[in-house]
């Protein structure tokens, strides 16, 4: 019968309009979700039923008659596809550590049971083990931890900066890892002695200086006003000791007792720096203990080096004056041992930690993949997605690094890029479209009724 075609078609309608609807309803549902990217319905009309395919102008001579176009009734439509859009959605600040989203294209690396899957949610946060994992799900972050020998130490480069096995893996830090001490190895001086001070009066300086094993020792250097002019003697002594001074080694040998000359314009003429060697360190520290140690390490040699003016910036030095004395270490570089106080995350994903004894460390990495074809993956539900045949392998590296375009914010979340203005709009006109499908139906249904009563 010719009107089951109009009935097929209205229940067609009815069926796409209520997939759309579906569709819309879910985007409306995860408009607070993290990292969800909505989703819009597309249509496409059903086959056609052909009563002539058309016919090509036929020209003769006199006449002939003009071509005919195809003639068909189409049955309807269907759900053509479901697109995602990945477009970006709002960063909201939040003041969770392992918050993180991402800025730009990519997704966030997670095994969840074995398989690999990919999320724009950032709700990251560590399990007891110290494992970077999904908050929601348990799922596993992936990406780069430390390279550690065979004892468990981190392997730092020349910069003495922690480094990174490439190897791609679930991401942890471990509760109690502690920021290993640091000798002491470079100090550097600056300020002014006062050129008006009398002869054979001193000027005082000191700082707090770490051995091998973070340990602080405190070291004084004095400085004596000499008979010449611009020129001063040095000393250094170590924990409180004023009677031993340290044997330091210039450009002209070793000496306990170091000439300080200044130029005319009252800055350093020489030396411009001196080294205390580790075993001169350690053998003053045995006479005052009156015990044999060796705290500080001799064996790289690990000599600590005393800058007082560099040969390109001389005023930026140790000067000589006529004004007060402002003469004083001004930094170091070594450091005691530190506990893990709190992380964070910057733009290329890098782990930073920060410990307790002022020392900011590298602990760790996430990576970022990207997809030919992020519109193919699959949703697995949770926000995670996996490949599919049409999505393409995943090309996984790290945020700025490798990826120039996308960054990670550190203590954020990207939010679900949902605009409920335009999802509002897309009901009105689809339950319009609903409405108006049963009413094909409901004709429909009269016009056959109206033919049943042709026998009567």
């Amino acid at each position: 019968m010719a009107l089951i075609r109009s009935l097929t078609s209205g229940f067609s309608s009815l069926k796409a309009h209520q997939q759309k609807f579906d569709v819309i309803s879910n985007n409306i549902a995860n408009v607070n979700t993290n990292g969800y990217k909505s989703a819009r319905a597309n249509f496409s009309e059903q086959f056609n039923q052909t009563f002539g395919i058309g016919d090509a102008p036929n020209v003769i001579t006199g006449g002939g008659v003009g071509g005919r176009n195809p003639l068909q009734i189409g049955l309807g439509v269907k759900l053509g596809s479901v697109d995602v859009d990945f477009s970006q959605g709002s960063i909201q600040v939040t003041n969770n550590d392992t918050d993180v989203a991402l800025q730009g294209d990519g997704f966030f690396v997670v095994r969840r049971n074995g398989q690999q899957l990919f999320t724009r949610a950032g709700g990251f946060s560590f399990d007891r083990d110290g494992y970077l994992v999904d908050g929601a799900t348990g799922a596993y972050v992936q990406g780069y931890n430390l390279n550690t020998d065979d004892t468990g130490l981190v392997i730092k480069d020349g910069n003495g900066v922690n480094t990174l096995d490439r190897s791609l893996t679930n991401v942890q830090v471990s509760p109690t890892f502690k920021s290993l001490p640091r000798q002491t190895q470079n100090i550097t001086m600056a300020g002014n002695i006062n050129s008006s001070t009398a002869v054979a009066e001193a000027v005082n300086s000191s700082i707090n200086i770490f051995d091998n094993q973070g340990a602080e020792h405190v070291l004084r250097t004095e400085f004596t006003k000499g008979e010449n002019v611009n020129e001063w003697t040095m000393q250094v002594f170590i924990d409180g000791d004023t009677t031993t001074p340290l044997t330091v080694t210039t450009e002209d040998g070793d000496t306990t007792t170091t000439d300080i000359i200044f130029n005319g314009d009252g800055t350093l003429s020489t030396p411009l720096e001196f080294t205390l060697g580790a075993d001169n360190l350690n053998t003053a520290l045995s006479a005052i203990s009156g015990v044999a140690t060796t705290p500080f390490d001799n064996s790289t040699p690990k000599d600590v080096v005393i800058t007082l003016a560099e040969s390109n910036n001389l005023v930026g030095g140790l000067t000589q004056f006529a004004s007060q004395d402002t003469v004083s270490a001004t930094e170091q570089d070594g450091y005691s041992s530190g506990n893990l106080s709190n992380i964070s995350v910057d733009q290329t994903g890098k782990l930073l930690g920060a410990f307790t004894n002022g020392q900011s460390e590298l602990l760790g990495q996430l990576v970022v993949a990207k997809f030919t074809n992020p519109g193919g993956l699959i949703k697995e539900g949770g926000n995670f997605y996996s490949v599919s045949p049409n999505s393409g392998l995943p090309n996984i590296g790290t945020a700025v690094e490798i990826f120039p375009s996308t960054s990670i914010a550190g203590r954020a979340l990207e939010e679900s890029n949902v605009d409920l203005t335009e999802q509002f709009t897309d009901l009105i006109s689809t339950q319009r479209a609903f409405e108006a499908a049963s009413r094909t139906v409901t004709i429909s249904d009269q016009f056959l009724a109206e033919i049943n009563q042709l026998k009567r």
